[in-house]
């Protein structure tokens, strides 16, 4: 296993999301959009993993993501909050906007959903539209906060091991005219790193000016480390210095985000 990122490289946070239901006819599925049947959709893509998506999503009920053009993503990434899950989510992918049928299928996630973290799985799709995705579990779908879709990208050269790992404390600190000191505490200290490569290939460049476009400084992402899954911010825009022919070294900064 690698270290790896999970990044919206599709312009999820961008797409236009509805919800509705669908009625099935032997292999095909036709879909009914109903803006009534659940609420707060934009609770799935606006960054945020502090505020889940409320009651609603009952089973069967349809989230229909129009991605604008055809795209090829590979990975979703869902975060559940305060409250354990068991909801499967089944996901197709099609061309159409009003329906899909039984071969567009693309995945069912996963069942175990614990809190306070992120559930990845495989969503191979490629070069479509509209993805449809309806609650498979009889139960609400409610504790879910944000939905990250996009590629997944795992590590071809892990940075040096002078790598810089640190703090960013939440702390504004305050000194009266008799020279005390008092602290106000704003939120908790936010994980930062700084990293270099001294050697990579133009593959692994490709890799990280293709994250470098899509997220820039605005979009949050996942760095996983093989052991947890960080929400995290790009600081500044990777850089690279080539070193040799078709050989670079690289450097980046990422700062946690704590919603």
């Amino acid at each position: 296993m690698a270290r790896s990122f999970i990044y919206d490289n599709i312009g999820f946070s961008e797409a236009t999301l509805q919800a509705g239901s669908y009625v099935q006819t032997d292999d095909s599925f036709a879909f009914f959009a109903n803006s009534a049947l659940i609420s707060n959709l934009d609770r799935l893509q606006d960054q945020n993993i502090s505020v889940s998506l409320g009651l609603g999503w009952i089973q069967y009920e349809v989230v229909q993501v129009d991605l604008g053009s055809q795209k090829s993503p590979d990975t979703i990434a869902t975060y559940h909050q305060d409250v354990a899950e068991n909801n499967q989510l089944l996901i197709y992918a099609s061309d159409s906007a009003t329906s899909w049928v039984t071969d567009d299928y693309i995945t069912t996630t996963s069942g175990t959903l614990p809190i306070d973290t992120w559930t990845v799985a495989s969503m191979p799709v490629t070069n479509k539209r509209y993805i449809y995705m309806y609650n498979g579990t009889a139960d609400n779908y409610e504790n879910v906060s944000e939905i990250l879709i996009g590629t997944k990208y795992d590590f071809d050269v892990n940075p040096e091991l002078n790598a810089k790992t640190g703090e960013e404390f939440g702390t504004d600190i305050m000194t009266s005219y008799g020279g005390n000191e008092y602290a106000n505490k704003r939120h908790e200290p936010k994980t930062t790193w700084d990293w270099n490569w001294s050697h990579i290939l133009s593959t692994q460049k490709t890799a990280l000016e293709d994250l470098n476009a899509s997220v820039q400084d605005w979009k949050k992402f996942i760095y996983d480390d093989e052991t947890t899954k960080h929400y995290v911010r790009m600081t500044k825009p990777v850089t690279f210095t080539e070193v040799a022919p078709n050989v670079f070294s690289a450097n980046m900064s990422l700062r946690e985000q704590l919603s």
